[in-house]
This record gives structure tokens, sequence and C-alpha cells, in this order.
């Protein structure tokens, strides 16, 4: 639970709170959006929230703690959940990464604006019995 407050001497009543097991994103604005780095905003389901740092490196940590608190709420434990739009899948390739499992390359634009391309490595192992399998992502490479 993230709480903020309007008046930073009163910690007493916060303006609001916002349940970051709902978050969508954390993100440092953009200079082009008429606003400076100081300015970062975090996404919920429900409502965009806008807020301003000291400084454009107190706006980076903040983004940072936010982003790992969000990341930690929508995976837990050791098990990990990345979602690939249907519509950003390249290619689908079979490949053999290690001899003791079944493994395939998927090839993803990461985004319309730079058209980078990410690839996911998919390992699946077979755990006593072919229903009874362990799938474990591995980001292979960035381009």
């Amino acid at each position: 639970m993230l709480s903020y407050y309007s008046d930073p001497s009163d910690l007493y009543f916060p303006s609001g709170n916002i349940d970051l097991r709902y978050g969508i994103s954390a993100n440092v604005l953009d200079k082009d959006k008429g606003k400076d780095a100081t300015h970062f905003t975090v996404v919920t389901h429900q409502r965009k929230y806008s807020f301003k740092a000291d400084s454009i490196p107190s706006a980076k940590e903040w983004v940072k703690a936010l982003q790992k608190i969000i990341f930690r709420s929508h995976n837990e434990g050791d098990s990990v959940k990345i979602s690939l739009p249907i519509e950003n899948i390249i290619d689908i390739e079979d490949s053999q990464i290690v001899d003791f499992a079944d493994t395939c390359k998927i090839r993803v634009i990461d985004n319309d604006e730079t058209y980078a391309i990410d690839e996911v490595s998919v390992l699946c192992l077979s755990l006593g019995t072919p229903s009874d399998f362990a799938v474990f992502f591995l980001l292979l490479q960035f381009r």
C-alpha cells in the first residue's frame, strides 16, 4: 500500500492510498509531454496517479522501487508470469538448448515505437510424469 499526502507535515492523515497489488506500471514521464523528468506516474486498473519528486535521481529511485513492488505483487514465490501480446509475436522456433528438456524461442516486438525485438526462451522440464511439468522462462537476449 502506498499512501500519499498533500501536507508533508501531517503524516497521520493521508490524502489517499494506492493498493500496488493492482498496479500496472510506474514510469518517469518523458520531457516531451510537457513535464520534466522529476514527474512520474503510477497506473492501476482504476486510475493514473501523477507525482513529482525533488530531483531526477529521486524520481528514478521512486519508479525503480515501485516497479519492483508491482512486479513482486504479480509474481509470487519462484514463479514468474510473462504476458506476450499475440499480435507482437513474430516467430516461434523449436530449439534444443539443453538435452533434458523441450525448449522453444519466441521472438516478440517489444513495442510499436522502437520495434526492438526480444527473444524469450521457454524451457519445459518433465518432473515425474509427462503431465507433471514445470515451466521456466529464461530471458536470453534483448536486442
